[in-house]
């Protein structure tokens, strides 16, 4: 094709490529419209800048070549600097700005330079650069549309699956209470917070047990990752024997969160007369846009008042990198708390925590499935609620913290917040509420290592429904309690197993050990 070789448009695919790869390495855990402005933002910079070198050279394709030395050297900077961070060569660490810099500079300088006096026939370069450019596009590109046609197939099975037949019922009552399914995203048990931690949870476990919770002292999740773990609660049955199910629909285990959106759980629920209450997650997976009451802070992507985690991520890939190392000395600090990487998220999680309270007023019976990202990093938030200004709790890789002292005191801070604030919404909802809620609060997993499968697990079972419960009892087994307990069926219980992965390719299980809390 002519235009390969006659017209420069490589440098806009090189713009647009930085920002579509980190989407498609991101697509469970982002929207498609964060990408909006980083991509217009990076689209037009590119043409102005594309712009005036032409107008100081008359020469378009020599002005594309120079153009797209630049994009490169832009965007692989961040990549670059935290490859070689704190490496050491020959006792020299060469991962700073300060060797670094000059390497970039003199390697833009040799190349502007060739591109300006010694490259004679400037179409060849840039049909070779238009070329690579497609390419190179090519690869997210792909990876965005298999995504959106699995995503489509996905939610295609989904309302099939919300028309289907179920094998039992539940029995029909006047008593039919509100639930609440309130997810807090890597809450770790009470000892392992005060062995690993060293952190003593009692006072807000004691808080719990004073308001008639039973708490699960030696509760453990069935899976270290979200996903599993919450589909296998809503689900009442370990992943394995979901495969069963999504085969009907045509769907493999990595379409697992298709059962999450259509669990069994609200399934049998709203067969029974209930409303589904959901938030706006972030997590496309685990979003309930279809459900009865589904509340959303509502952003846009066009919104200049914050840089949005996503954009936070691809800033730091580039060499603006460069600028926000040494803000304190650009003396931009004021800059910095107007575009505080995480605001959408500290607004999305006080959201779902104000909105928890409103619930009651809904006549209907209703079922509320809330998964809050706290204590789950960032740590923006310190123990009274205020939003730290140390970006040291958040300033690290995949915003997490920039060391251990920091990931301590901002995890356990956040504990301390998400605390108070549940004790809030729980007396709130308890007063609110007739006849009174089920309640079961739980987190999805912990946070690493030992403590990853070793969870917070509270339920609040009205008219002396915790007779079922127990110290081990896993998410697994906590709607087959509430079933049995309340809507007449004979479930049973299933053992309460922990499984590294899906508990399909490894089906050997680690069985809960026994805890001691008084150790």
């Amino acid at each position: 094709m002519k235009i390969l070789k006659t017209f420069p448009f490589h440098p806009v695919i090189f713009s647009m490529y930085p920002v579509l790869a980190l989407l498609a390495t991101n697509l469970v855990e982002v929207e498609l419209g964060v990408v909006v402005r980083p991509l217009l933002l990076s689209i037009a910079g590119t043409t102005l800048f594309l712009s005036l070198i032409y107008l100081g050279i008359k020469d378009l394709r020599r002005a594309g070549l120079m153009t797209s030395l630049l994009l490169i050297l832009f965007f692989t900077y961040g990549h670059v600097y935290q490859v070689v961070e704190l490496k050491e060569i020959f006792g020299l660490n060469i991962g700073r700005h300060r060797y670094l810099i000059p390497l970039y500079a003199t390697l833009g300088t040799i190349g502007l330079w060739l591109f300006a006096k010694k490259i004679h026939e400037a179409r060849y370069a840039t049909r070779a650069f238009n070329v690579i450019s497609l390419l190179l596009l090519l690869f997210p590109v792909v990876q965005i549309l298999s995504f959106r046609v699995r995503l489509s197939s996905g939610e295609k099975a989904a309302q099939q699956l919300s028309n289907a037949s179920m094998d039992y019922e539940l029995v029909t009552s006047e008593y039919l209470p509100d639930i609440y399914y309130l997810v807090l995203d890597t809450y770790t048990r009470e000892d392992a917070l005060l062995r690993d931690f060293n952190f003593d949870n009692s006072n807000f476990l004691d808080g719990l047990r004073q308001r008639g919770f039973y708490v699960a002292d030696c509760s453990r999740s069935n899976y270290g990752y979200t996903q599993g773990s919450i589909t296998a609660a809503l689900n009442l049955k370990y992943l394995p024997d979901l495969s069963e199910d999504l085969s009907k629909l045509g769907l493999g285990m990595g379409d697992v969160w298709v059962l999450l959106k259509q669990s069994t759980v609200r399934r049998k629920l709203e067969a029974n007369g209930y409303q589904t209450v959901a938030f706006d997650t972030g997590y496309e997976w685990s979003q309930l846009r279809d459900a009865d009451y589904y509340y959303g802070v509502g952003n846009t992507p066009f919104s200049l008042e914050t840089v949005t985690p996503f954009e936070a991520m691809l800033l730091k890939s580039t060499g603006i990198l460069i600028f926000t190392e040494f803000q304190s000395k650009l003396f931009v600090d004021r800059l910095k708390s107007i575009n505080f990487p995480h605001a959408e998220y500290v607004q999305a999680q006080l959201f779902i925590l104000e909105q928890l309270t409103t619930i009651p007023k809904i006549e209907d019976p209703t079922f509320t499935f809330a998964h809050i990202l706290i204590p789950h990093g960032p740590y923006v938030f310190d123990p009274e609620g205020n939003i730290r200004e140390d970006s040291g709790y958040y300033g690290g890789d995949l915003a997490g913290p920039i060391n251990e002292r920091y990931l301590i005191d901002g995890y356990t801070g956040e504990i301390q917040f998400v605390n108070s604030r549940m004790l809030e919404i729980v007396d709130q909802l308890l007063e609110k509420s007739n006849p009174a809620p089920i309640i079961v609060i739980h987190g999805d997993h912990g946070l690493r290592d030992e403590n990853r499968f070793q969870i917070l697990n509270a339920y609040y079972l009205p008219d002396d429904g915790s007779s079922m419960l127990y110290p081990q009892i896993s998410p697994v087994n906590s709607f087959r309690v509430v079933f049995d307990t309340y809507f007449g069926t004979d479930l049973g219980l299933f053992p309460d197993m922990s499984f590294q992965d899906d508990g399909h390719e490894n089906p050997v299980p680690e069985y809960a050990p026994e805890c001691h809390l008084n150790e």
